[in-house]
């Protein structure tokens, strides 16, 4: 059996607020709706915890679903701060790893004719090539990226083909089936495939949803806003159909992946069913009450949310900045003159992030940063794909980089469970509690931890020392993983955009202290600095011209929300009124709205 250790556990119960304790003690279906910076991470893990320890009698556990990787790696280290491990009883992981190893692998050839007992997943070229191959076939022409987006949404806002609503378009209808008709018949799944399998299994078979009960009777959703219409229903079939006990935590203000089928009006359905218990965090413990006030403003000026700041002891700061000669005198104000500032006032890198609308913006900004000698990472700087290998593999950097002092960086105990972990899916088991084990990770690593080591020559060593290439391609869960290993290995060669880079270099896309977090919009959520820049805040690129409808509307708002509210303390806004397209047109429509409407109720701070 697993034990929290009870101190830290009580300690972090002990210090919640009403509401977070009322989320933490209930017992039952509950919903948490928690405004950015108002704790929902504390109060997840701590439930997560209370649920394994005091409510499931082994080998019975929970299940804990959450977004992307990256809320993954964060739910991991939290709980294992408690002393809770990845087990048969906690499984910690995305929607998509769930289904797949809860639901698609252990029931899916029992039911289905044309499912293999182990699923092998699609790389991301085998999907492309089949999208390509369906595309042909229908003689619909174009690129594969020029139908991905609404291919996608269809698939995950249309998860039964036998209803009336599938062939709502036939034209969509029929590129789904022709591409997953390629796929299948090459033995092959996608991750939409895992849901959906998992969506039909649940909902056709008592003994899914009988096995599912028996081995998790409680059932944690993080993010729940994002995770779209087929986890919704998944969520609401066990909850109608068995035991499960449901906790979901969200909030449907920061919902910002429509593209991708995401709708706040999910997690909003949820919390209004007669069976769910619900609770609003509403005390906000990152953000000055300046920068509460001006994101709400930003959200929606006739609905206040009426969040209010612990933080009564701290000034916030709006401050707007004009730049009438376009993105690249932003990226000079920025590079030259607001990060300097922030230096010179004892603002490290690390607590600065630079949140850019798109990939255009991303040029601009990084030259101007690499001119001014100014240390970036982000996650779209396309030196390399961002997957769990490549993030471990950063972190893995992190700590050699900073040996011996390596308690600023990425815990020892995280980044050797996951190498274990890593071993295990490769058929290759390493016992995580093995004190030779950890003695031969710890020493690889340190034979390694050279500043200044160049980049290739770290990763050729790492790799004879660890097996890493042989465990990537042994693995069937993470195909991209191994192409992921083999661009960096190929964008090191000479000319290419990681020849010239060391040990160090490398580190700081893994999040360094003194490095500048430089990302979209988009891939900020869930994070958070002392201070947020936001350049191009034009009218026309934030909402986009073409955004019409009221919904459409809303999510560009949540955008800017879910922006702003990453700073602690400060955020610079910045604009030029005009913008180029890709096309060279230039459009010359002022200020954002946004922007406009936060200037009239908040005048500019000074630098």
């Amino acid at each position: 059996m697993i034990y929290a250790a009870p101190t830290k556990l009580d300690a972090l119960a002990d210090g919640f607020n009403e509401r977070q304790a009322e989320a933490y003690a209930f017992d039952g279906h509950c919903a948490v709706l928690a405004g950015p910076g108002s704790g929902k991470t504390r109060v997840l893990v701590t439930k997560v915890a209370r649920l394994l320890t005091q409510r499931a009698s082994g080998p019975r556990g929970v299940a804990c679903i959450t977004y992307n990787n990256e809320a993954v790696r964060e739910m991991r280290k939290r709980l294992g701060d408690l002393g809770l491990k990845s087990s048969k009883r906690l499984f910690i992981g995305t929607v998509h790893s769930f289904c797949l190893a809860c639901v698609v692998a252990p029931f899916g050839h029992l039911f289905r004719e044309d499912l293999p007992s182990d699923p092998v997943v699609a790389t991301s070229r085998q999907r492309e090539l089949a999208l390509e191959k369906a595309l042909d076939a229908l003689s619909l022409g174009g690129h594969p990226s020029g139908w991905r987006t609404q291919f996608e949404r269809y698939r995950r806002t249309h998860p039964f083909k036998e209803s009336d609503h599938w062939r709502e378009d036939p034209q969509l209808a029929q590129l789904v089936e022709t591409y997953e008709d390629s796929l299948h018949s090459q033995g092959l799944l996608d991750f939409d495939d895992m849901v959906l399998i998992a969506l039909g299994l649940i909902r056709q078979q008592g003994f899914v949803r009988s096995a599912l009960e028996a081995r998790f009777p409680f059932l944690v959703v993080d993010e729940y806003q994002d995770l779209g219409y087929p986890l919704h229903l998944i969520v609401r079939l066990l909850m109608r159909n068995t035991n499960i006990e449901v906790f979901a935590v969200g909030d449907p203000d920061q919902s910002i992946y429509g593209f991708a089928g995401a709708d706040p009006e999910y997690l909003r359905k949820l919390s209004e069913e007669p069976a769910v218990h619900r609770v609003q965090l509403n005390v906000n413990y990152r953000s000055a009450q300046e920068i509460i006030d001006g994101s709400q403003v930003a959200l929606a000026p006739e609905q206040p949310r009426n969040y209010r700041s612990s933080r009564g002891d701290v000034e916030g700061k709006l401050i707007f900045k004009e730049c009438p000669e376009g993105i690249g005198e932003q990226a000079r104000e920025i590079a030259e003159r607001i990060i300097p500032t922030l230096h010179e006032q004892g603002v490290p890198g690390g607590e600065i992030a630079v949140l850019y609308i798109d990939w255009e913006d991303q040029v601009v900004l990084s030259k101007a940063l690499d001119e001014a000698g100014i240390k970036y990472a982000g996650d779209r700087d396309r030196r390399y794909s961002r997957t769990p290998f490549t993030r471990w593999l950063e972190d893995v950097a992190v700590w050699c980089s900073l040996f011996p002092n390596t308690h600023q960086g990425p815990q020892f105990d995280d980044i050797f469970r996951s190498y274990a972990e890593l071993k295990d899916q490769a058929g290759n088991p390493a016992n995580a509690a093995d004190l030779s084990t950890r003695t031969m990770f710890f020493e690889a690593l340190t034979s390694i931890a050279i500043s200044g080591l160049p980049l290739i020559t770290w990763l050729e060593r790492i790799d004879s020392l660890l097996d890493l290439e042989d465990c990537l391609a042994a693995r069937k869960a993470e195909p991209d993983d191994l192409a992921a290993w083999a661009e960096i290995k190929r964008h090191c060669q000479e000319g290419a955009v990681l020849a010239e880079f060391s040990l160090d270099d490398f580190a700081r896309g893994g999040g360094s202290p003194d490095t500048v977090t430089l990302t979209t919009l988009h891939s900020s959520k869930g994070l958070e600095y002392d201070v947020v820049i936001m350049p191009g805040l034009e009218e026309g690129r934030l909402p986009r011209y073409f955004v019409k409808t009221d919904a459409a509307l809303a999510e560009a708002r949540r955008v800017f929300y879910v922006g702003m509210t990453r700073a602690r303390y400060t955020i610079y806004l910045l604009y030029s009124g005009w913008y180029h397209n890709r096309y060279g047109r230039t459009f010359e429509d002022g200020p954002s709205r946004f922007v406009e409407e936060l200037q009239a109720i908040a005048p500019s701070s000074t630098y």
